[in-house]
């Protein structure tokens, strides 16, 4: 992917799906998710997931994402869906740009702002690129009409070599029983990062 002047890479499972920013690889992926599911109320949580995804990455979209990717997963014990956007930020005049800053005011949609989300900054040290911030918990988000959802998120802030800009690697998913296991899975992932020719690492679904 290139950023600008700037290339990277990040590795996903191989189970993921990369996702053009415009919505089409989502709409393919429900219809066909749909023809798999015969019973009503799994049709319905396929769907309600779809348009939350949805919802997600058109905020992301407008405000800075350049790459995403996900998986939508039907097991026994029902429905996984998580998903990974890197945004493209550039620090605005007079504000708080660190990376515990930035994490802590970033949401899963891209929106800049944190409230009403139960999260904790450390400092993580990424192979190849160093110490970053990263902001991991619980995020409530409204997707309109006064609904809201909760999604666990992973946001890694990456400064960009040579450049005032930050990469935001930002991984989420609905599925909160699994929190433990999606943070693994997004440390995982988030370790593959690499600018320019390096190579990424595989992620996997462990």
């Amino acid at each position: 992917m290139t950023n600008g002047s700037q290339t990277f890479e990040i590795s996903v499972p191989e189970n993921w799906t990369e996702y053009d920013l415009g919505g089409d690889t989502l709409a393919e992926r429900r219809a066909e998710m749909l023809r798999q599911t015969p019973d009503k109320p799994t049709r319905d949580a396929v769907n309600q997931a779809f348009r939350n995804a949805r919802r997600i990455m058109e905020g992301a979209r407008r405000r800075g994402a350049v790459y995403a990717a996900g998986t939508t997963t039907m097991y026994e014990d029902g429905l996984l869906m998580a998903g990974l956007m890197v945004f493209n930020l550039t620090p605005p005049p007079g504000e708080d740009f660190s990376a515990q800053g930035l994490a802590r005011q970033f949401s899963a949609s891209g929106d800049r702002k944190g409230e009403g989300t139960t999260r904790t900054f450390t400092t993580e040290t990424l192979p190849g690129i160093g110490p970053v911030g990263r902001l991991v918990g619980i995020e409530e988000s409204e997707i309109g009409g006064g609904v809201s959802y909760k999604v666990v998120v992973m946001h890694t802030v990456v400064p960009v070599p040579g450049s005032a800009k930050v990469l935001i690697i930002t991984c989420f998913s609905p599925n909160l029983p699994v929190a433990d296991q999606l943070y693994d899975l997004f440390d995982a992932i988030t370790g593959t990062f690499a600018f320019g020719e390096q190579a990424p690492v595989p992620a996997t679904a462990g």
